[in-house]
Formats: C-alpha cells, sequence, structure tokens
C-alpha cells in the first residue's frame, strides 16, 4: 500500500441534465493505493460540517460517483475515480469521510467544457473566467507530458 496526501477533492454531479464538478474543501485528508491489482484505492477526507447532508445524499441514492482526486500538490493532475461512500462520520467541528473506489485511468481526463462550466460555477466571467480557463489548459498540457 502507498498513501498520499489528499490536496484536492471534485465531485461529478448532474444538474438540470449538465455534468459540473463540485469542488469540496478540505481540511485534510489522505489517498491510499491498495496496490491489490485492481486499481482499488480508499479516500479520507476531513471536510467542513456543512457538506455532511451533500454526502449523506450522495450515500441514500446508493450510486455510484465519478471522483478527481488531487494527490501531494494541487499543481498535480487529478486521478478520475468511480467511487461509493463506506462512512460518514460526524466530528466535533468536522465531517469524516471514507470512500471506496477504482481508478478508471492513470491518465488525466478532463472535458473543457466541464472545466469551463465549473469555473463559470464558481461565479468567473468575463477577463478572469478567461485567465482561469488557459491556466487550467495550460497546466493540465504540462502534467500530461510527465
Amino acid at each position: 500500500m502507498k498513501t498520499f496526501k489528499l490536496v484536492g477533492l471534485k465531485v461529478e454531479q448532474e444538474v438540470k441534465q449538465e455534468k459540473t464538478l463540485r469542488e469540496i474543501p478540505l481540511k485534510d485528508g489522505l489517498v491510499i493505493n491498495m496496490e491489490d491489482g485492481e486499481n482499488s484505492w480508499l479516500i479520507e477526507a476531513l471536510i467542513p460540517v456543512e457538506f455532511h447532508s451533500f454526502f449523506e445524499k450522495l450515500v441514500e441514492t446508493e450510486e455510484q460517483m465519478r471522483l478527481f482526486v488531487t494527490i501531494t500538490k494541487k499543481s498535480n493532475a487529478p486521478a478520475q475515480i468511480i467511487a461509493k461512500i463506506k462512512t460518514i462520520t460526524s466530528l466535533e467541528k468536522h465531517t469524516s469521510i471514507l470512500i471506496e473506489g477504482r481508478l478508471i485511468t492513470s491518465k488525466p481526463i478532463y472535458d473543457p467544457e466541464v472545466l469551463l462550466r465549473t469555473l463559470m460555477g464558481q461565479g468567473l466571467t468575463g477577463d478572469p473566467l478567461i485567465k482561469a480557463f488557459t491556466e487550467n489548459v495550460h497546466q493540465r498540457k504540462e502534467t500530461t507530458k510527465l
């Protein structure tokens, strides 16, 4: 097994028949590559308590979700994982989410349209939107060369 620091977590969700990425703010987190030959991963995320109900709703649907998990440093390309929530634990000031999943590719995959919609969902418009989009696209190109 290998353990990594979780530095970014995004959950793909469908809103009005459009897929968007919802970024989950992290207090702390770990990612464990189980190295079992089946691409199994465990993710533990310590998140703000106000996201507890968001994850509760995901548990209720009993469906798998697509995650984009960034490890070690924010400049790394996110790993795409199909996952299910195993446990949600309420703590004093945070919520701990334990997620089990499978890596579906080791190459970064992103959809420019999803990226654009995500940035727009963060309230960006005009020049700040163009700058953020351009930086993200160039960053992803650089990480795919490695």
